[in-house]
């Protein structure tokens, strides 16, 4: 019967060691997908995001963008049901920055916590600007 206690606690361990790395894992994950976009061409993430294997993909997201007051755009790109980054665009379709939003999403961007422009501005079809 000790046995019993003693590979009870160790799958008990394993299994807690196993959602923490889980959960820092998805941190990291939105950081390293969003920096290897920023600088390049908003059309490369689009071709990205149309293969099949891709989560917009899958779900058939209709694209959505809204206007900045600068001239910049925001373009929304979903990673799960409850998780998406806002890539901010420059006047030349090019990724310059990004906020993950959402209650799924792990972390924030700097530039997020500090702006409150985002707060009034709603999201709508980029096929309708």
């Amino acid at each position: 019967m000790g046995n019993r206690a003693g590979l009870l606690a160790k799958n008990c361990v394993f299994l807690v060691l196993l959602v923490l790395f889980c959960g820092c894992g998805a941190r990291l994950y939105i950081d390293e997908h969003a920096n290897q976009w920023i600088s390049r061409p908003l059309s490369e993430l689009q071709q990205e995001m149309s293969r099949p294997e891709s989560y917009a993909s899958k779900i058939q997201w209709q694209e959505k963008t809204y206007p900045l007051a600068n001239g910049y755009y925001m373009f929304v790109e979903p990673l799960s049901q409850d998780c998406s980054i806002h890539w901010d665009i420059n006047p030349r379709d090019r990724i310059v920055g990004y906020r993950a939003v959402g209650s799924g999403c792990e972390r924030k961007s700097k530039s997020a916590e500090s702006s409150s422009t985002f707060d009034s501005l709603t999201p709508h079809d980029s096929a309708h600007p």
